[in-house]
C-alpha cells in the first residue's frame, strides 16, 4: 500500500506540474488547430507519461490491425477509470470519447479536455446526452476522427463482460465506419472503484481485426449485439486466464 501511495502522489505532482506548464501550448494548439488532433496527441503524451508513472505495464496484441489513416468506431469493455491510461498507450489514431461532464469543470484539465474536442456526457440528464451522441457521431461519420465508446456503459469490477447497449449500433449505423475491438483486462486492479489511490499492474490488451458496419441495419441490432457479446466474453476470459497465468509465474 506504501508504493500504491507514492505512485499515486507522484502521478499527482507531475499531473499538476505538466496541467500548469501545459495548458497555454494546448490553448495555442487549439487557435492553430480548432480539430483538436494536435492537442488529442498531447493528451495522449500526458496520459502515457501518467501511466507510467503509476507502474502500469502493458502487453498489446493486435497493434497490426488497425490503421493510423483510417477512422473507426472504437468498442472497448470498461472496468475502471484507468482504462482511459491504457487505451491512450494503445490506440495510436487521433480518437475522440465520451467522458463524464463534471471533469470539464474542473481548472486546467477540464479545459485540455474541451480544447482537445473530447464529448461531455451528462447521462442523468438525456436531452445533453443525446446531443453529445449525435455529435460523436457526426465527427466519426464525416472522418474527422475515430469515436471511442464503452458499449457496456458502465464499469464493471467483476472479471466478466456485462450485456451491451444498443447506442454503439445506433452510433454504427449512422456512421458506417469500420467497428474495432479493443479488449482490455487488469485496469480494475489498477484503480478500484472504491480506492482513491492508484496501484501498480499489468494490463493486457487485445486489438482484434475491424469489422465491417455496411450491413448492420436497426433490423439486425439483436443478432449483432449478440454476437459482438460472445466476441468479446470470449477474447476477456483468453486474456484473464493469460493474465492471472502470467502473474503466477511471478511466484
Amino acid at each position: 500500500m506504501i508504493v500504491s501511495i507514492f505512485l499515486t502522489v507522484m502521478m499527482l505532482f507531475f499531473g499538476i506540474l505538466i496541467m500548469i506548464a501545459g495548458t497555454p501550448l494546448v490553448f495555442v494548439c487549439w487557435i492553430l488547430d480548432r480539430s483538436g488532433r494536435i492537442n488529442h496527441y498531447l493528451e495522449k503524451w500526458y496520459l502515457c507519461t501518467l501511466s507510467r508513472i503509476g507502474g502500469m505495464r502493458m502487453t498489446i496484441e493486435g497493434r497490426e490491425n488497425f490503421r493510423r489513416s483510417e477512422q473507426y468506431l472504437i468498442l472497448c469493455n470498461h472496468k475502471s477509470a484507468a482504462d482511459g491510461f491504457a487505451a491512450a498507450r494503445v490506440l495510436r489514431l487521433h480518437f475522440k470519447f465520451f467522458t463524464a461532464s463534471y471533469l470539464f469543470s474542473i481548472p486546467l484539465f477540464g479545459w485540455c479536455m474541451s480544447m482537445a474536442g473530447y464529448l461531455p456526457i451528462n447521462r442523468s440528464n438525456r436531452r445533453q446526452a443525446r446531443e453529445s451522441i449525435i455529435k460523436g457521431t457526426g465527427i466519426l461519420k464525416e472522418g474527422k476522427a475515430s469515436l471511442l465508446i464503452f458499449p457496456e456503459g458502465t464499469r464493471t469490477e467483476a472479471p466478466e463482460i456485462k450485456d451491451f447497449k444498443s447506442g454503439f449500433l445506433r452510433i454504427a449505423t449512422k456512421a458506417r465506419r469500420p467497428i474495432l475491438p479493443v479488449v482490455m483486462d487488469g485496469t480494475a486492479d489498477i484503480k478500484r472503484k472504491d480506492e482513491f489511490w492508484f496501484h501498480p499492474g499489468h494490463v493486457y490488451v487485445s486489438v482484434l481485426p475491424p469489422l465491417p458496419a455496411d450491413d448492420i441495419t436497426e433490423d439486425r441490432w439483436p443478432e449483432i449485439k449478440k454476437m459482438y457479446e460472445e466476441m468479446y466474453r470470449t477474447e476477456y476470459a483468453r486474456l484473464h486466464h493469460l493474465r492471472l497465468g502470467s502473474d503466477h509465474e511471478k511466484y
